[in-house]
């Protein structure tokens, strides 16, 4: 009688290294973004946390008494002060700077922000300029009007030269 060898073994294939690098590639890109996850997840706890905090914070400062009339007096002042600082203070300035002549020289630029006007007192030597400058501040988008108040003759450094005065309006954007 012949014996019959039965071979379960399966047949080894050849070691594949490329199929084995992309393998751990992917394992390491799913362990960092298994912590990336758990990272964002902490990160939005704490939010959620500190959003509850402010909410209950606001809630207790709505259900306050009402404001006595000094202390309505003081919020409005506040508030009033508030606007003013809010102001497009930066636009403004550097729409002025924008229109800056050298043979301009600024001495002082008041703004009044209640009336949205810039009063600006200047010198220069040659007196056609101030019309360029009136020009140039009349481009500025924020610029509604210029108005000439005022001019005198002045000595700068022992020459002649001309002070004038203008009045800008502005617009808020």
């Amino acid at each position: 009688m012949k014996t019959i060898h039965l071979n379960h073994r399966l047949h080894t294939s050849a070691p594949k290294p490329l199929a084995s690098f992309l393998l751990s590639v992917a394992v390491l890109v799913v362990l960092l973004s298994l912590f990336f996850l758990q990272q964002s997840n902490a990160r939005l706890a704490e939010l959620k946390q500190e959003k509850a905090r402010y909410t209950r914070t606001t809630d207790s400062k709505s259900t306050a008494q009402p404001l006595s009339e000094r202390e309505q007096a003081e919020l409005d002042a506040v508030n009033v002060a508030i606007n003013e600082i809010v102001r497009p203070w930066s636009q403004l300035f550097f729409a002025l700077e924008e229109s800056r002549l050298d043979s301009i020289n600024l001495v002082s630029i008041e703004p009044n922000a209640k009336t949205n006007t810039v009063q600006i007192i200047a010198i220069t030597s040659p007196v056609d300029e101030i019309l360029t400058y009136i020009d140039e501040l009349k481009k500025q988008a924020m610029v509604i009007s210029v108005s000439l108040l005022s001019t005198e003759s002045v000595r700068l450094d022992g020459k002649e030269a001309t002070q004038f005065e203008l009045l800008v309006t502005w617009v808020e954007h």
